[in-house]
C-alpha cells in the first residue's frame, strides 16, 4: 500500500526504511553519526541500536584503564548499560593518561616521554592540538577554558602531582607560567582547580579556595581568599579527607568527603555552594541539589542535569539521580571497593556500582561529558 501523500513541505527522510538507513549511517564517519541522531527519533534510535561504541561522551561514561589481566588498554564504561564499550582510541593517544577532559576533548599526558608534551584529541572526530610541555610534571590534572578549536581564545591550566600551578595561553604566549607558588606553600599545595568566571580557582589542601587572575602578557597574577582554610580532622583519628571544585552554569561548590575506614566505616559528604556578592560572601551547606548529580573525580568534576540525561536514557535499567554525588576514584577504599560509588544527599546512604573485571588503581578514572565538538 502507498503512503499516504504528505502535506507540502513535509519531509520523507523520517520514514526511510530501516535497512536503508543502516546502510546509510553505516558509510558515514563517527562525527557525521553523531549529527544524525540531532534529524529525529526514529534515527537516533537507530544510530544507538547500530552504534553503541560511536558515543563515548553520553552521560555518564567513565573513562579507565583497565588492569594488565584484561589487556591494559584505555576503555570507556556506561554507568547506564553497566557495561565496557567497544570504542578504541586513536592509537597515538593509547599509551597516555587522561589528564583533562572538555566539550568532547580528552586532554592525554605521556608520563614516560616528556617530550611529546600534551595532546588534545576529539576521538571521535579525530581532531586533536598539540600543546607543550608545562613546568609542572608530572601533570595530576589539566582544565582548559574552552575547547581547543579557535586560535588562542582558550586558557589551560595545569595542576602539578606536586601540588603547584601553571597557566598557559597561546594567543599570549608560548610559553607557560607558574603561578601562586608562595600561597601554595602556606596551604600545603593546592589539590583542586576549576575555572570560575573569569578567574582560575585554586583548592589548597588545607581546605581554602584562592581566586587567581593572570596577566601573562606581563607575567603577573592576583589572588584573592574564596574561602578560608577549614577545620582538619583529629590527629588521633585515622581519616581520609578528599575534596573537590565544581563549577556549574556560573555556580562555584565544593564537595567534601570525610571517610574512617578500619573496621567500622563512618562517611560524611557536604557539598558547599558559594553565595555573592563579596562584601557579603559564604558557603551555604546545601541538603540537596534539586535536578541535578554531581559527578566528581581527581580529574573531571560536573554537575549533570538529571531531566536531561533522564530523558536520553528513557527505557534503560539505570537512572542517575538527583541530589545524588557521584564518586570517581582510583584507590579501592574499604567502603566502596570499585571505581564508582554513589552518595545520596538525602538519605546519607552510598552503594558502590562494579566495573567488571575492574580498572588499573594506579590510572585515576576520568568521568566523561556528553558534548562532541
Amino acid at each position: 500500500m502507498r503512503r499516504q501523500e504528505r502535506a507540502a513541505g513535509e519531509s520523507a527522510w523520517p520514514d526511510l526504511p530501516p535497512e536503508l538507513l543502516d546502510r546509510i549511517i553505516g558509510a558515514l564517519s563517527p562525527v557525521d553519526r553523531v549529527a544524525v541522531r540531532l534529524v529525529c527519533a526514529s534515527w537516533r534510535a537507530c544510530v544507538r541500536e547500530s552504534f553503541p561504541s560511536d558515543l563515548p561522551f553520553e552521560v555518564p561514561r567513565l573513562l579507565i584503564r583497565r588492569p594488565s589481566g584484561h589487556g591494559g588498554e584505555l576503555a570507556f564504561f556506561s554507568l547506564r548499560d553497566r557495561r565496557i564499550l567497544p570504542f578504541r582510541l586513536p592509537d597515538r593517544l593509547r599509551a597516555g593518561r587522561c589528564c583533562g577532559h572538555v566539550g568532547g576533548w580528552l586532554v592525554m599526558a605521556f608520563d614516560s616521554d616528556r617530550s611529546r608534551g600534551i595532546v588534545a584529541c576529539n576521538p571521535v572526530s579525530g581532531r586533536s592540538v598539540d600543546i607543550p610541555s608545562p613546568p609542572v610534571f608530572p601533570v595530576s590534572k589539566m582544565v582548559l577554558s574552552g575547547p581547543p578549536t579557535s586560535r588562542g581564545s582558550w586558557v589551560a591550566a595545569a595542576l602539578g602531582r606536586g601540588g603547584t600551578i601553571a597557566l598557559f595561553h597561546p594567543a599570549v604566549s608560548s610559553s607557560w607560567m607558574t603561578i601562586g607558588i608562595e600561597e601554595g606553600e602556606r596551604r600545603g599545595g593546592f589539590r583542586d582547580m576549576a575555572f570560575w568566571r573569569g578567574g582560575l580557582c585554586a583548592l589548597g589542601y588545607d581546605g581554602a579556595v584562592l581566586a587567581f587572575r593572570a596577566d601573562l602578557g606581563a607575567r603577573a597574577a592576583t589572588v584573592s581568599v574564596l574561602r578560608e582554610a577549614g577545620p582538619q580532622p583529629p590527629p588521633q583519628v585515622e581519616v581520609g579527607v578528599l575534596m573537590y571544585l565544581v563549577e556549574s552554569e556560573g555556580e562555584l561548590m565544593l564537595v567534601r568527603k570525610l571517610y574512617r575506614s578500619l573496621r567500622e566505616v563512618d562517611l560524611d559528604v557536604e557539598v558547599r555552594l558559594l553565595v555573592s556578592p563579596p562584601e557579603k560572601r559564604r558557603w551555604d551547606l546545601l541538603a540537596e541539589t534539586p535536578g541535578v548529580a554531581l559527578f566528581v573525580g581527581a580529574v573531571v568534576s560536573t554537575a549533570v542535569p538529571v531531566a536531561l540525561y533522564n530523558a536520553s536514557a528513557s527505557g534503560s535499567g539505570f537512572q542517575i539521580r538527583d541530589s545524588c554525588v557521584y564518586f570517581a576514584r582510583r584507590e579501592v577504599e574499604m567502603m566502596t571497593p570499585h571505581a564508582i560509588c554513589e552518595y545520596s544527599l538525602l538519605d546519607e546512604q552510598i552503594k558502590g556500582v562494579p566495573v567488571a573485571g575492574g580498572h588499573d588503581v594506579h590510572v585515576d578514572p576520568v568521568w566523561i561529558t556528553p558534548v562532541v565538538r
